[in-house]
């Protein structure tokens, strides 16, 4: 992956009738909620997406917090497991720090990324924001979301799945519980060359496009313009959350293979 060429798109807009954005995307170091961003790469990074708890108190502290301080992570250190812990760390630290504001103990937010080292890339995972990946013309979601709707058809109760809330996360960072945390799930890679395009969302895109929808987008141009698009798509669709899409263009030419896997505690 050394000298790898990327450019890298970040479309973040806050939702119909908000006060504030609780989406939040960070590329090498720098956050971005509620604008638009776009820069070329050679180097290694980190590039993730956070969706703050609306329900919760602060989601939008919550967001900006953990995508904060992924900065401190290691790249010499990078293994599957510190990553894991690494995570868990940032969870503990929300904790701490939610317990100092009044009124916003029970901030969370999820927490979606991957992490390009010279030779390896990393996935990491917890709640219900999203990666994709563009293999010729087709979309494969590569994250599977923490939620009661994704629980319930894990364990073939699709009557039950079909009647709940699908955006209803079973696990985040933050929340007042210190549990929760463990559920990161991270995934090494010895290469993500099979993939022309990577594709992270929060769920104020993703649960309001189909699968066709996402790989026309993905497939065709990439811009402000575009990416604008697909979220007013999304928002006729009745989507009136924030909504946040990173794309991540031509990295690699060769396939894929994953050489370990992490899975939630």
């Amino acid at each position: 992956m050394v000298g790898d060429y990327m450019k890298i798109c970040v479309y973040s807009k806050i939702g119909n009738g908000k006060n504030v954005c609780e989406d939040a995307a960070m590329v090498a170091g720098t956050i971005i909620s509620d604008s638009y961003y776009e820069f070329q790469t050679e180097q290694t990074h980190t590039v993730a997406i956070a969706d703050g708890v609306g329900g919760n108190a602060g989601g939008d502290f919550a967001s900006r917090y953990v995508l904060d301080k992924l900065n401190a992570i290691s790249m010499v250190d990078m293994t599957a497991e510190y990553l894991k812990q690494f995570v868990g760390g940032i969870n503990k630290e929300l904790l701490y720090y939610a317990s100092t504001i009044s009124g916003k103990e029970n901030m969370a937010t999820t927490l979606t990324g991957l992490i390009f080292t010279l030779d390896k890339g990393y996935m990491f995972h917890v709640g219900n924001t999203r990666v994709y990946g563009l293999q010729g013309n087709y979309l494969k979601q590569l994250t599977e979301d923490q939620t009661t709707y994704q629980w319930l058809l894990n364990i073939g109760q699709i009557e039950a799945a079909e009647k709940c809330n699908k955006n209803e996360i079973t696990h985040c960072l933050g929340g007042g519980n210190t549990q929760y945390g463990s559920a990161v799930c991270v995934k090494e890679y010895d290469t993500l060359n099979a993939y022309k395009r990577l594709l992270l969302t929060t769920d104020g895109i993703h649960e309001y496009v189909s699968v066709d929808e996402l790989e026309d987008f993905m497939s065709g141009e990439l811009s402000e313009t575009t990416m604008q698009l697909l979220a007013d798509k999304a928002k006729r669709n009745g989507s009136s959350d924030d909504q946040t899409i990173i794309v991540i263009d031509r990295m690699w030419e060769y396939g894929i293979k994953i050489s370990k896997e992490c899975n939630a505690l």
